[in-house]
């Protein structure tokens, strides 16, 4: 099982977003874990932050399901009533973004 961080972000995800986030990733096979927060994710937008742990790139059946898995985090924002992450990035362990996916809340 593959590693990842979610950064985060008490403007904007609360205890029971998190354990949303986590679960949604551990259905593809990741083992999630929140991370402290590395920005004020505070503005009009905002971004989901998530930190890559395995050296090297995301596997491809692991980035295959990413995008279906960002839009049910998505869904959970809306059904919420809470406002949408502007994109969710997946970040290398040296800072490179690995991946990324704009959400559009219309």
């Amino acid at each position: 099982m593959n590693a990842i961080l979610v950064e985060e972000n008490f403007a904007r995800v609360d205890g029971r977003d998190m354990n949303v986030i986590l679960d949604l990733l551990d259905e593809l096979n990741l083992e999630a874990e929140p991370t402290a927060p590395r920005s004020s994710g505070r503005g009009r937008h905002w971004e989901l932050a998530m930190y890559w742990q395995p050296e090297g790139p995301i596997p491809e059946n692991t980035e295959a399901g990413l995008p279906d898995t960002v839009a049910k985090i998505g869904d959970h924002f809306v059904a919420a009533g809470k406002q949408l992450p502007s994109r969710v990035t997946i970040y290398g362990r040296d800072g490179v973004v690995l991946w990324a996916l704009r959400l559009d809340a219309g």
